[in-house]
């Protein structure tokens, strides 16, 4: 290549770039994040087709799921729902373990977010910061629970420890295990779930644009 043909090709990427000028892009920009919680009281009652409860052994939330995100003005509507699962010990002689299911138990929670306008994206995740149950004070559940004694005599309906941790399943034993005055069907499921929010908007910004020149001075 000779020097002629060296001015050309210089000439020419010269001219692309004139040509070419400064170009916008599209960028997602974050315009807010917020967390907050939404507690719960949910009363469940075991179905009459189920044994009572003499003991809860455990109750969880499980299938937390966010169904719909939805943003307006400075602030984001979210939408879920989950399910609940109560391990329990029967109210019967032999006390077989059982367990009720509370499932699509819905949830709302709307979280401000300053600068969100309807139109722009968003996130949102939830997770579960807090599950405990409470029943009445009169159930052998809530002596269980609270680790209150659990006395057997001719005053009161409950069946002693022996009872219990022996195994020793004798006609007394079977009668207070059949009396449902101290069984129960319902209790109360306290729920604190954590949702985290974010909201986006695509902005554009110009490159390649010409700096402005220095001022003198």
């Amino acid at each position: 290549m000779d020097d002629k043909d060296m001015q050309r090709a210089n000439m020419n990427q010269c001219t692309l770039g004139a040509q070419a000028g400064p170009q916008t892009i599209v960028v997602r920009q974050v315009v807010g994040e917020a967390e907050k919680q939404k507690t719960m009281d949910i009363h469940v009652r075991v179905p009459d087709r189920k044994p009572a409860i003499e003991q809860i052994v455990d109750v969880f939330v499980k299938d937390v799921e966010v169904n719909s995100v939805d943003v307006i003005t400075d602030k984001v509507l979210v939408r879920g729902e989950f399910e609940i699962k109560a391990i329990y010990v029967a109210c019967l002689p032999n006390q077989p373990v059982h367990a009720v299911e509370l499932k699509h138990q819905k949830w709302t929670l709307d979280v401000p977010i300053p600068g969100a306008r309807k139109g722009m994206d968003a996130d949102a995740s939830v997770m579960v910061e807090f599950v405990d149950y409470d029943v009445e004070e009169h159930t052998r559940a809530y002596k269980y629970k609270n680790y209150e004694p659990i006395a057997c005599d001719d005053d009161d309906d409950y069946c002693d420890d022996e009872c219990h941790h022996h195994h020793h399943h004798d006609d007394e034993c079977h009668h207070h295990h059949h009396d449902d005055e101290h069984c129960t069907r319902d209790f109360d499921v306290a729920v604190v779930l954590k949702v985290t929010v974010k909201v986006f908007t695509d902005r554009e910004v110009t490159i390649g644009a010409a700096m402005p020149a220095k001022p003198k001075g």
